[in-house]
């Protein structure tokens, strides 16, 4: 079983589990799916699982990168799209309208 840094689940497909799957650890793929790359995670294995969610059904996955100032973008039959620069911004499109992200915000400060 696999668990992401962050997730988010559309309302219907969450609304359609049953009380008994809400609670707990629900068993359903979200939708987009956010993993954060440590620095004891290896690239190649993290963005393997980036292609097991996509796999499983999410619809948008983002690899953060921040040692390198990277994201990595997944979408269903896309290639992986890097972001690089931290001067940017992430929007999730039409799967989740309105949602951007700030990279500068990701940023560490010394």
């Amino acid at each position: 079983m696999l668990s992401p840094d962050a997730s988010w689940i559309a309302q219907a497909r969450w609304d359609a589990l049953s009380d008994d799957d809400r609670r707990g650890f629900a068993r359903i793929c979200p939708d987009f799916v956010v993993e954060l790359l440590s620095p004891s995670d290896r690239l190649t294995e993290t963005m393997r699982k980036l292609e097991h969610w996509l796999e499983a059904g999410a619809q948008l996955g983002w690899l953060i990168v921040p040692a390198t100032e990277a994201v990595y973008v997944f979408e269903p039959n896309q290639p992986v799209r890097p972001v690089v620069g931290f001067d940017q911004e992430l929007v999730a499109g039409a799967l989740m309208p309105g949602f951007q992200l700030e990279l500068k915000r990701l940023r560490r400060k010394n």
